[in-house]
């Protein structure tokens, strides 16, 4: 395998996933109903329709949550109570907050979300079941961008919904989800209620430069969506070296040592990054199964590239192993368990080093002040 091929796998892929009905275009999406998912998202919340869901991204905002430890919902005072809040959690309601400005913080924790029912990678821990992964229509149907934004419309009257998030699957194997929606919330008078959170792996840049210069989308595609100020993606940097990289998107040999032959997808994940931030996204990077042994090198690297913001904008976080992980362990003969102490034993020690790298490197705690305006540049 090489870069070329990976982009004709990337294509191949895509084809699966996007078909047009005159000029619009529709994407195949996963089924929630009879998956392990299924079980693990009605823990929280029901299923809307089988094909959508609302996430609860902070549990500290949770009221249901909150009931079971035996406290009253949260109603954070200051900006440092809620820095400590979020600080071991996905800060994502912090971006729509900070963007919008119109609600309390609280308030969009919520996400609505739909998954693309395809991805290029294999990461053993993912939540998702591999049945909601692999490109083929069955149990998926295909919807547009219209149709998912009536049901989102529909859930709102019934809760507290200010985010959307179309997430997969890998997202941007049909790219131009990002601007029809984002374009349709704008028609329906919704720009400014209403926050959209892109998701990546980070293995397309090269795939999108192939659709760009094939017509498939048009040119300069992300700066037209970097023009919304209602959008954020989340960049999914895995594994901090190219070993724990490679086994960390299932990139391995039977015997379970990395596959070198994908080696070149190390500095692919680099390079789809810096089309981001050159575009003029909104990113944030975060780091899954970070190596302690390398997550500093890894930092300083992010920082030679993109200047120290990316310390800044840079978030490790704690992995927990769900319904289809665990299936998918036992499947292959590992124990669950114990891969999740490795990876709870690997986050404690890779937050410990962040804390200190950043506090060495910019006198700042790591985590101190919202990610949101802090904006990176690809250095020369």
């Amino acid at each position: 395998m090489d870069l070329n091929g990976w982009i004709g796998r990337c294509s191949s892929l895509r084809e699966t996933l996007v078909k047009k009905e005159g000029e619009i275009n529709k994407y195949l999406l996963a089924n929630f109903s009879g998956t392990s998912q299924q079980k693990d998202i009605e823990k929280r919340t029901s299923l809307i329709g089988d094909y959508c869901r609302v996430k609860i991204n902070v549990k500290a905002f949770d009221e249901k949550e909150m009931q079971k430890i035996g406290k009253s919902a949260v109603n954070f005072a200051n900006y440092q109570e809620v820095s400590n809040a979020l600080r071991n959690e996905f800060d994502m309601p912090q971006w729509a907050h900070m963007k919008l400005m119109n609600r309390p913080l609280k308030e969009f924790t919520n996400a609505f979300i739909w998954q693309l029912k395809g991805c290029n990678i294999h990461c053993p821990w993912c939540y998702v079941d591999d049945v909601n992964k692999n490109g083929e229509k069955g149990n998926g149907e295909f919807f547009s961008i219209p149709e998912v934004v009536d049901l989102f419309q529909e859930e709102r009257k019934k809760q507290i919904l200010y985010t959307i998030r179309p997430s997969g699957g890998e997202p941007t194997l049909a790219v131009e989800q990002w601007l029809e929606i984002l374009e349709e919330i704008k028609m329906r008078g919704l720009e400014k209620k209403v926050y959209v959170q892109g998701d990546t792996n980070l293995t397309t840049g090269h795939f999108l430069d192939f659709m760009e210069e094939t017509g498939m989308i048009e040119k300069n595609f992300l700066e037209k969506i970097s023009k919304f100020e209602n959008f954020g993606v989340l960049c999914s940097f895995k594994g901090t070296d190219t070993e724990s990289f490679l086994k960390a998107i299932g990139m391995t040999k039977r015997d379970g040592f990395p596959n070198m032959a994908f080696k070149f997808l190390e500095e692919e994940r680099w390079y789809t990054f810096s089309k981001f931030v050159k575009a003029g996204l909104d990113v944030y990077p975060f780091i899954y199964d970070a190596n302690p042994e390398t997550i500093k090198q890894f930092m300083r690297e992010g920082a030679e590239r993109f200047g120290n913001g990316f310390y800044l904008k840079t978030r490790i976080f704690g992995l927990k192993l769900y319904g289809p992980e665990k299936d998918r362990f036992a499947r292959i003969g590992r124990n669950a368990e114990g891969e999740q102490r490795r990876l709870d034993d690997n986050f404690k020690k890779s937050y410990e080093i962040m804390n200190t790298l950043i506090q060495d490197e910019l006198g700042i705690p790591y985590g101190e002040i919202p990610r949101t305006g802090i904006n990176l540049k690809v250095k020369d």
